[in-house]
């Protein structure tokens, strides 16, 4: 009987949730500021979140992060 091999995988790139839309997506992005352009909303309408964390748009991310990016735009 031929032995299993197994892999281990890590996902490409790095998770993103959306909140509070609750969406969660992978994405390829190397700084906050790129992230942030691909998910099209502007750095100062929005938290980033790492580990409990707050990110500037000048912080590196690395693969296999997993990021919250929360709007805070006042509706009052």
């Amino acid at each position: 009987m031929p032995e299993e091999k197994v892999v281990y995988t890590r996902p490409y790139g790095v998770t993103v949730t959306l909140q509070p839309q609750n969406e969660t997506r992978t994405l390829k992005a190397r700084s906050v500021r790129q992230l942030l352009n691909i998910i099209k909303v502007s750095p100062t309408t929005v938290l980033v979140i790492r580990n409990k964390e707050l990110l500037t748009p000048d912080r590196k991310l690395f693969h296999g992060d997993e990021i919250i990016v929360r709007t805070v735009v006042s509706s009052g």
